[in-house]
C-alpha cells in the first residue's frame, strides 16, 4: 500500500535512543548538512526531534570542538552576504533572534570591518551603496514630494543619518554623470 504524505506531515527520521548523543550528533550533521545554524537554532532543532538535553549538549560540544559549529562564523557570513542590501541595524536584531550573543555579533563586525579595509572597501561604503541600490530602485527623485517619504524609509530600516547622506551623495553623482 502506498502512502502519500502531504507537506504538513513531516517526516521526520526515527531516533532510537533520544539519550545518545552519538545519535544527536549524527541528526546534527544531517541538519549542519542543508545551511549553517547558530548554536540556538540547532540546539533549539535538536530537542524539537525529540532528543534528550544531555544528548543535545554533548553533540553541540563535540560539534563546537570540531569547529563545525561556531556564532562569530556563522555571524560573518551572513553579515558578508546580506549587508549591501539591509541595514547593519537589520542584521543584529535577525542574528539575535537566531540565539546569537551581542558579543560574537560584534567579534563578527570587527573581523568583518578588518577584511574590509584590507580589501579597501570599509563598512561604510557599502551600506552607503546598499542606500544608493535602494534610491535606485524606489525611483528617487529629489524633487518630487514624496522624497522625504523615501529617506524616512531608509532611517527606519536602521541606516544611520550619515549613511543616507553618503548614499544621496553617490546617488547625485551618478545623477551628474547622465
Amino acid at each position: 500500500m502506498l502512502h502519500l504524505t502531504t507537506p504538513s506531515q513531516k517526516r521526520l527520521p526515527m531516533i532510537n535512543d533520544p539519550t545518545d548523543p552519538k545519535e544527536a550528533y549524527s541528526s546534527a550533521i544531517d541538519i549542519l548538512s542543508r545551511r549553517d545554524r547558530s548554536v540556538k537554532e540547532l540546539s533549539d532543532k535538536l530537542v524539537q526531534k525529540g532528543f534528550a538535553e544531555s544528548a543535545v549538549s554533548e553533540a553541540i560540544a563535540k560539534l563546537s570542538a570540531k569547529h563545525y559549529i561556531d556564532d562569530v562564523r556563522m555571524a560573518s557570513h551572513f553579515l558578508a552576504s546580506h549587508l549591501s542590501d539591509q541595514s547593519l541595524t537589520q542584521l543584529k536584531f535577525k542574528l539575535m533572534r537566531r540565539g546569537i550573543s551581542g558579543d560574537d555579533i560584534a567579534t563578527a563586525i570587527a573581523d568583518l570591518a578588518e577584511e574590509a579595509v584590507d580589501e579597501s572597501e570599509t563598512l561604510r561604503n557599502r551600506q552607503a551603496c546598499a542606500v544608493l541600490d535602494f534610491l535606485k530602485k524606489k525611483r528617487y527623485d529629489p524633487e518630487d514630494p514624496s522624497a522625504q517619504k523615501v529617506l524616512a524609509s531608509l532611517s527606519r530600516k536602521g541606516f544611520s543619518y550619515d549613511t543616507i547622506k553618503e548614499g544621496l551623495a553617490l546617488f547625485e553623482e551618478e545623477q551628474n554623470c547622465d
